[in-house]
């Protein structure tokens, strides 16, 4: 009857186990499937976007418990889960709370309500935070629809270590093409099929989709070509020789350096596209 016991409790703890994660996977890729809007961080008089969050470290450590907007909507949105923005300061290399809004920054927190006897010259000394975290300013080089993975011309790394700064470092990422190219250039289909020679190839009876990849420099200009992958093989040389011509291609830069130096370009061989360019 014992092992019984044992064996059934067991099981019932695995499996509320694997319903947890469950349910923490979905919440996890529910909440970040929008770009979140960040905190921001004054440094030397430049306010930057603030890739972390120091109150969450705050609220999870349980010395925070108190609702942020009791008295007003809290406007939460899919671009601002948490329910708030944080404004933060850099002084004397000690990090500091000055200000936090609601979503839409219709309303703000009193800081005496909420850290009673530690608000000094209106601000608060955020001692409980360590963590490395990174702050962007300038242009907008990259935006992806998903947590904090926008990527900006001036990237700073400060590591905080209970609120002091211990080091920093920067980095320049201006040299990315991404946002340039997406926004000044046809897409990159038509211009693949400006340069394919239709003429040459044999007739088209149902759609061929041909996938290359393509290394890349850091001009986005194609390196060579890495892999090709299609079922035949006039298509694949085809797809193969317009990949080489290919110049100005996407380039991203994070932490000064390339992110990637390869992209996979797709091929559509259609019947109706070599009708049209023949």
């Amino acid at each position: 009857m014992e092992l019984g016991r044992c064996n059934h409790h067991q099981i019932k703890m695995k499996y509320s186990a694997i319903i947890f994660l469950i349910v923490a996977l979905f919440l996890s890729l529910f909440s970040g499937a929008t770009e979140q809007r960040p905190d921001r961080l004054v440094v030397n008089g430049d306010t930057m976007l603030l890739h972390a969050l120091p109150l969450a470290q705050l609220k999870k450590h349980g010395n925070w418990e108190k609702s942020l907007f009791p008295d007003t909507s809290n406007s939460i949105s899919t671009a601002c889960w948490r329910g708030y923005i944080a404004y933060w300061e850099l002084v004397d290399n000690l990090l500091y709370l000055t200000n936090i809004y609601n979503c839409d920054q219709s309303a703000k927190v009193l800081l005496d309500s909420l850290f009673p006897g530690e608000v000094r010259d209106g601000r608060v000394r955020a001692e409980w935070f360590t963590d490395t975290v990174t702050a962007y300013r300038g242009k907008l080089v990259y935006y992806n629809n998903w947590g904090f993975s926008n990527i900006y011309e001036d990237e700073f790394e400060y590591v905080f270590e209970r609120g002091l700064l211990k080091t920093s470092a920067y980095f320049d990422n201006s040299p990315s093409t991404y946002r340039t190219w997406s926004k000044n250039r046809p897409g990159l289909e038509a211009t693949i099929d400006s340069l394919v020679d239709w003429a040459t190839l044999p007739a088209i009876e149902t759609h061929i989709k041909v996938m290359v990849k393509v290394k890349v420099d850091k001009w986005g200009n194609v390196d060579s070509v890495l892999h090709v992958r299609g079922d035949f093989d006039a298509f694949n040389q085809e797809a193969k020789r317009v990949a080489r011509l290919l110049t100005g291609l996407p380039v991203i830069y994070k932490r000064g350096e390339m992110l990637r130096d390869f992209l996979f370009l797709p091929f559509n061989f259609t019947e109706r596209k070599q009708q049209q360019f023949r």
